[in-house]
Order: C-alpha cells, then sequence, then structure tokens
C-alpha cells in the first residue's frame, strides 16, 4: 500500500486516488448535513459534541449554549476548507495531488477525526465485535472506511509529530524502567 501523505519541503504533499476523493467528499458531506441539522438525540452529534461538564446538567447546558454554537461553526469551516484542499488538487496518476501549507495538514488531521468519530457513532462501533464482522456484514465497509481515515491519520502525525506515533509504536502500557534498575537506569 502506497503512502497517502509524504513530506514535500516545508508542506505535506497529499494524493489520493479518484474513489479516495469521492469517498472523502461523500463522507464530509453527509456529516456537514448531520451537523446542518444538530438534532440533539443523534448519536453522531452527540459524539461530536459530548457533555462539557458531567454531574450537573444545569452547568453543562450553559457551557453547552456558550460553546457549541462557535464549535459547530467551526467544524463546517474546516469541512468546507477540506473540499477546498481536494478542489485545488492537480490530476496525477489517476487521482490528485495537492500540497498541504500552514495549517491544512491540521485541518485535514482535525477533518479526518471527526469523520471518523461521526462514521463510529453512526455504527455504535464500541458495542460491534470485530471477530463478528465478515465481508458481509453491514458494519464491514463503515468499518474499513474508518480504519483507511485512522491509517490517513497516523501517517499525518507521523510527519507533524513523530515522537507521538513512535510513543504508541513503542506501547503506551508498557511497564516502564523496572524497579530494580538504577536511578540513572530509570
Amino acid at each position: 500500500m502506497t503512502r497517502t501523505f509524504r513530506r514535500h519541503g516545508d508542506a505535506i504533499r497529499a494524493t489520493f486516488r479518484d474513489a479516495e476523493v469521492e469517498l472523502v467528499r461523500s463522507v464530509q458531506q453527509e456529516l456537514r448535513v448531520t451537523l446542518g441539522a444538530m438534532e440533539q438525540h443523534d448519536a453522531v452529534v452527540q459524539r461530536l459534541f459530548p457533555p462539557p461538564v458531567l454531574g450537573d446538567e444545569e452547568i453543562a447546558e450553559e457551557v453547552r449554549d456558550l460553546l457549541t454554537e462557535e464549535l459547530l461553526r467551526r467544524r463546517l469551516e474546516q469541512l468546507d476548507e477540506l473540499v477546498t484542499i481536494l478542489d485545488r488538487g492537480e490530476s496525477w496518476r489517476g487521482g490528485i495531488r495537492v500540497d498541504l501549507v500552514d495549517d491544512e495538514p491540521l485541518v485535514v488531521l482535525g477533518v479526518l477525526n471527526d469523520l471518523r468519530l461521526g462514521i463510529g457513532a453512526r455504527i455504535d462501533v464500541m458495542a460491534i465485535d470485530r471477530e463478528q464482522v465478515d465481508r458481509d456484514h453491514p458494519y464491514a465497509y463503515p468499518l474499513a472506511v474508518m480504519d483507511h481515515f485512522g491509517w490517513w491519520q497516523e501517517q499525518l502525525l507521523a510527519i507533524i509529530d513523530p515522537p507521538s506515533v513512535r510513543h504508541a509504536a513503542e506501547g503506551w502500557f508498557d511497564e516502564g524502567p523496572s524497579a530494580s534498575g538504577t536511578e540513572e537506569e530509570r
């Protein structure tokens, strides 16, 4: 499998196949519609706008009233910015190639995260036993899309913040230095 994101001078070059571009556009549009409706009982809205305060519904509602409009505006702007980025891509080998500059890699990273969270909320990914999902399962495709977007996020993170990916590769749950080691070893 080829890499989608690579360092290219001061930019990060993204190379997408045509099918990937259409997939991103489609999922982006679905999320945009869901956020436009902003139905409070929608699983996607609940996942992207979790309670800001736990344990006190009155305070949570006040904080939500203060923050939700701005957070929603920003998310919608970033979804639009992703489309603008894709639109400026140049045709290249059956797909497009576009250089991400300035804060665009972070925008793409954030949108990918929102898309993954939205898909996961829609299919209730936490309740799915992936061992039971075969090729014909109705959630096989959404899970594959989530995983693909996750692979893209990992590539971007490896370029933007290499230690974060290296740390994950080393294992977050390692016990660390042994208690028997010297102070210098710990």
